[in-house]
């Protein structure tokens, strides 16, 4: 009698440990990818420090301690994809309503010579991102590791309107970590982007 006593809780244990992991597996271990929208990848990636100013002089970090962020590469002249990510960024943060005041959203310039402070200031301002978007600029010196670290090409032309770069939006968790990313070149859903600033921000 004893022996089934104790082989009964046993398979109790195993049952509760197994509901334990299947519940932790449910909800990703407690990582946020799962719930994300966006493209995962295949394993979470620390976000590379990047320390910048934007086109008024300020300093910009990203990631913060603390702080989820939406990181992506843009030019201010740029005649197609950059206003279409920004304009999804835009329509994003307006759906994700009180949460898209506890998110980074910072735009790292692909053209060190056309984003200039007239021309990132009304792009901004045409997106509605005025305030909600920081932008960091700077020369090719100061720009160009922060490409390679983000794992990002970038080939500033001679002409303003071109510049061939990795179109992308990734997507970083309070840890600091990269989780997953929107292929800029490729339209995405705002209401998408959108649910998972409230799942970063949760």
């Amino acid at each position: 009698m004893p022996n089934r006593t104790v082989l009964a809780a046993i398979v109790v244990a195993a049952l509760l440990a197994a509901l334990v992991s299947v519940v932790l597996a449910t909800r990703g271990g407690g990582d946020a990818t799962a719930a994300l929208r966006a493209v995962p990848y295949p394993k979470a990636i620390p976000a590379p420090a990047t320390l910048g100013r934007d086109q008024a002089g300020t300093a910009v970090q990203v990631p913060r301690a603390g702080r989820p962020a939406i990181v992506t590469f843009l030019f201010a002249n740029c005649p197609d994809v950059c206003p279409l990510v920004a304009q999804e960024i835009s329509q994003a943060l307006d759906d994700a309503g009180p949460a898209a005041d506890g998110i980074d959203v910072v735009a790292i310039s692909v053209d060190p010579k056309g984003d200039d402070r007239a021309s990132v200031d009304r792009f901004l301002k045409g997106h509605r991102l005025t305030g909600r978007m920081r932008y960091i600029v700077g020369t090719r010196a100061e720009l160009a590791p922060m490409w390679k670290a983000w794992q990002v090409e970038a080939q500033p032309s001679g002409d303003i309107t071109k510049s061939v770069h990795t179109a992308r939006v990734v997507l970083v968790d309070r840890e600091g970590r990269q989780l997953a990313a929107y292929p800029g070149g490729i339209p995405f859903s705002p209401e998408d982007l959108a649910a998972d600033i409230r799942t970063l921000t949760g």
